[in-house]
């Protein structure tokens, strides 16, 4: 058995060896890209949360989740008011946990995601070198992924697991469509555990599939494989979305049905009912202006060569669907993560577009020329990279007034529980009690928009406030909380950040607010449900 073992490892170690000995130049550029693309990035994202560029939702959320996860236990992340698994069904996180075991955080976070975006060059260099038979136009396409300017606010727009869906499911298609079909289904897997919406692009990805290898040889089994796809993401699709969160959510279905869809309706078959019923309310909801713009800012870096086939934009349309219907206007913004499951079909299907065009002679010039011309152009205008200094800037950059808020920073002990502003949440969120302010004095943004497992506010010992994010609604609970013999004192303080340290109780800050509040979302919610 120890022989056997040995020369299995010898047999690989060689056949990586030859593998690295024949690597065609424009595949050792790609390496290189990726290379480039991890270290910009991931130490732009490093140096967006050193200087409090960070924010509670969503880096402080998917923090506080990973490290929860990785202490085993209790999973109720008290920066969102959700459980772990009742917010989304990301058991990618397991994949983390040993990284958290050795003291990861968010600058691990941003490095991580931003080498599993770049990463996603390799798939695109290997499904274009396959279709166009020519590495170098592997090599274009793949600089074309490396500047997209939605994937480079991806990196921006903080940790979001299903960013990382990006590569898994390029390399699924690659292996489908060389008929792998044990690595596809690998590759399968990884991306449904990025977050369970995923399995939606999924099931289109087999009925893709099913159309583009029609051709194949052995297409009985080309149909096998792809309705077995359907089948897997349909059904984790519904075990995700109907019975594992709601056994961690209180038995109510992802807040998200509401929280974004609700002018559709309030439960995802009545929101379903009304898309299909009332096609006029979808299109015009897609044909406004901020949804013209969105689809622009995803084509033009591709030069729109999606057009020639856009088959394979099936399997982004479930996303792109929500988010150009929904109330959320970020959904359709190129600078947020929502963009992460249409990026790999909108490349498929622009690489296959491509290829319609390079029979033709004039095109094996002009097409690459055209690609990077697009790339180039729609980087500069629209992307957070150095060759746009417009958009550079959201890269949080030094100011004085840090090191204010990291004096008051090392005035928080390890264990203490913490209400905190916005931008300091995300460099306290390994506890497990951390509250984005005015939690949990005042109900905001908690949960279901409810006040369901919101605790006693006098479980908070410690509260750290930006003062320009004390906001004008909660300056009463503030100036109750510092009032003389009132249930703060202060720890520290300067013209930037306050530090106030609990030393009693008083109605005023530990029991009113959070009745009011409470009392307001529970008449909100009775609103909603009268119609």
């Amino acid at each position: 058995m120890t022989q056997r073992f040995v020369a299995r490892l010898r047999d690989w170690r060689d056949r990586f060896l030859h593998l690295i000995a024949t690597m065609h130049p424009a595949a050792w550029l790609v390496f290189l890209g990726i290379v480039v693309f991890t270290v910009l990035f991931g130490s732009l994202g490093v140096q967006n949360h050193d200087n409090f560029g960070t924010w509670s939702y969503d880096m402080g959320i998917y923090d506080q989740g990973l490290w929860l996860l990785s202490r085993g236990g209790d999973t109720f992340m008290t920066v969102r008011g959700l459980d772990f698994w009742g917010h989304h069904v990301n058991l990618i996180g397991y994949a983390l946990v040993p990284f958290y075991w050795l003291g990861a955080g968010p600058r691990f976070l941003y490095v991580f995601q931003a080498f599993a975006l770049g990463l996603g060059a390799a798939p695109i260099y290997l499904i274009t070198r396959d279709k166009f038979r020519t590495p170098w136009m592997g090599l274009v396409f793949a600089i074309v992924f490396l500047m997209y300017a939605p994937l480079q606010w991806i990196s921006w727009a903080m940790f979001h697991p299903e960013a990382l869906v990006i590569t898994p499911f390029l390399f699924a298609w690659w292996f489908a469509t060389h008929e792998r079909w044990g690595w596809f289904y690998a590759m399968v897997v990884i991306a449904l555990s990025t977050r369970e919406d995923v399995a939606m692009a999924v099931f289109m990805m087999g009925v893709v599939l099913l159309i583009v290898m029609r051709n194949a040889p052995d297409y009985r089994r080309v149909v096998k494989m792809s309705v077995g796809a359907m089948v897997l993401g349909a059904a984790w699709y519904a075990v995700a979305t109907k019975i594992v969160i709601p056994i961690f959510n209180d038995g109510n279905e992802p807040f998200y049905i509401t929280y974004f869809y609700g002018n559709y309706g309030k439960s995802t078959p009545e929101i379903l009912g009304n898309i299909i019923s009332r096609p006029d309310k979808v299109v015009s909801d897609a044909v406004q202006h901020d949804r013209l713009t969105f689809y622009k800012q995803l084509s033009w870096p591709v030069g729109w060569t999606w057009v020639a086939s856009p088959l394979a934009l099936l399997m982004a349309a479930p996303q792109m669907l929500a988010s150009v219907i929904g109330l959320s206007p970020y959904a359709r913004m190129i600078r947020y993560q929502y963009t992460s499951v249409m990026i790999a079909p909108i490349f498929i299907a622009s690489i296959q577009g491509a290829f319609v065009f390079w029979r033709f002679k004039l095109a094996k010039v002009l097409l690459p020329m055209w690609l990077l011309g697009c790339a180039y152009v729609s980087n500069v205008a629209w992307s957070p990279s150095p060759l746009n200094p417009d958009e550079y800037v959201y890269w949080s950059q030094p100011h004085p007034r840090h090191e204010s808020i990291r004096e008051a920073l090392s005035h928080i002990p390890d264990d203490a529980a913490v209400s905190a502003s916005y931008q300091i949440l995300p460099h306290l969120a390994h506890r497990r009690e951390i509250f984005d302010w005015p939690n949990p004095f005042w109900a905001a943004v908690w949960g279901n928009d409810d006040c369901a497992h919101l605790p006693d506010p006098t479980i908070i010992d410690y509260v750290i406030l930006d003062k320009t994010q004390i906001g004008a609604n909660n300056q009463a609970i503030y100036d109750h909380m510092r009032e003389p013999g009132g249930p703060f004192e202060v720890e520290f303080e300067d013209d930037n950040v306050v530090v106030l340290k609990r030393v009693g109780t008083s109605p005023e800050v530990d029991v009113q607010p959070q009745q009011d509040s409470c009392r307001q979302l529970a008449l909100q919610r009775e609103l909603r449900a009268r119609g």
